[in-house]
């Protein structure tokens, strides 16, 4: 299967989440205990984001990827931070800023040192931010489901992403990167899934 046929693929996958997003928030909902909106947009946010993971093949991409999940994690854990009530999401959530600071120091660090031509993004893709945006909108009654069913499909991607270049990276640097790196995700995806069945239940 050729780049440009992965790519259609993958634009046909995020797009049709988007349709079926759109018409759900339309739609009214029986049930209104829970937004249907982002059971859609995680599921899809997910698979998409495992087909880029299974894309990145060089190193300027990798970096791109992982600096890009850091910046979302940082920044979904500051919202959640400010609208969570769970002490439980709001640790994690505060862990999550600290690692994935201490992550991104850590890959400008490697690049600088091993003079690896890579430039961190400044911002993260249209993809990510309609996630930030789905947990600025949620309900609240909502929101703690919704930022951990969104946690464990970024860090399904990450580990993805980290596996794949620590063994077959071009670098060896940020191959050593890649796998440390991808034991913390290991960790906090475990974390993430422990959560899941009580914030599953949040709005019942």
């Amino acid at each position: 299967m050729n780049g440009k046929l992965l790519g259609a693929m993958t634009a046909l996958i995020f797009l049709s989440g988007i349709a079926v997003s759109a018409a759900q928030e339309r739609r009214p909902s029986l049930d209104t205990r829970f937004e249907p909106l982002s059971a859609v947009k995680d599921t899809t946010a997910g698979m998409v984001g495992r087909l880029v993971a299974e894309m990145v093949r060089t190193t300027p991409g990798f970096v791109n990827a992982a600096a890009m999940n850091d910046m979302y994690e940082v920044s979904a854990g500051r919202i959640a931070l400010e609208r969570s009530r769970s002490p439980a999401v709001r640790a994690f959530a505060r862990k999550m800023i600290d690692a994935h600071t201490v992550s991104t120091a850590r890959l400008k660090r490697t690049i600088r040192n091993y003079n690896i031509n890579a430039t961190l993004p400044e911002r993260v893709d249209a993809r990510r931010r309609g996630m930030l945006d789905d947990l600025r909108g949620a309900r609240p009654r909502n929101f703690d489901h919704r930022y951990i069913a969104q946690q464990i499909a970024a860090h399904k991607e990450a580990d993805i992403l980290m596996r794949r270049y620590a063994r077959s990276g071009k670098i060896n640097a940020m191959r050593d990167f890649a796998s440390t790196t991808g034991k913390t995700v290991a960790t906090h995806l475990a974390m993430a899934e422990k959560l899941d069945p009580t914030t599953r239940n949040a709005g019942r």
